[in-house]
């Protein structure tokens, strides 16, 4: 059933895209696409794992899902993109610099989508932003990523304080579903 969910999340993101796209930017959305989906197969099963299932009832009666590692970190069932930014980025601060800028540059995809595919009930003004101030970092480390090694670094420990801004505010919308 995740397999399906995954497969129609991907297959809506492509088909909007590819109505907006020119053949060599349909051919861009395909290959970042394809690198998701691979990604998402690779990551899946470890996040299974190490994560713990958490049920979450909304106000309208609806429950979600979602998961908490130890360290409480958050991983969600319905949102691919940020599951997969959460781990990588946390991944990628502790790699050797050399790598970094290919990891760093698979997840452009990724970043992009955050806001696309962003489960409803987590949707408030704040995790917009968030998402927002993410994307415009990461652009920033992108743009930037042939520069010193001190400057490439300074530039990632942003992207990632303001990725841990968007974690602190969804783990915020989350508790405020619990008070309700």
């Amino acid at each position: 059933m995740k397999t399906i969910k995954k497969i129609t999340a991907v297959l809506a993101i492509s088909g909007l895209l590819f109505v907006s796209c020119d053949n060599k930017k349909k051919e861009k959305v395909e290959d970042k696409m394809e690198e998701v989906e691979k990604k998402m197969d690779e990551i899946g099963d470890d996040i299974s794992e190490e994560f713990q299932e958490m049920k979450l009832e909304l106000e309208d009666g609806m429950s979600v899902n979602y998961k908490v590692d130890s360290d409480g970190t958050l991983a969600f069932d319905d949102w691919d993109a940020f599951t997969i930014a959460n781990k990588e980025l946390n991944d990628i601060e502790r790699l050797d610099p050399d790598e970094v800028n290919t990891r760093i540059e698979k997840l452009q995809g990724t970043i992009a989508s955050l806001g696309n595919d962003i489960p409803k009930w987590l949707q408030t003004d704040e995790v917009k932003e968030d998402i927002k101030n993410v994307q415009k970092e990461y652009k920033n480390v992108i743009d930037n990523k042939n520069d010193a090694t001190d400057k490439v670094k300074q530039n990632i420990e942003d992207l990632n304080e303001k990725f841990d801004d968007l974690r602190e505010e969804l783990n915020e919308v989350i508790a405020k579903y619990k008070k309700s």
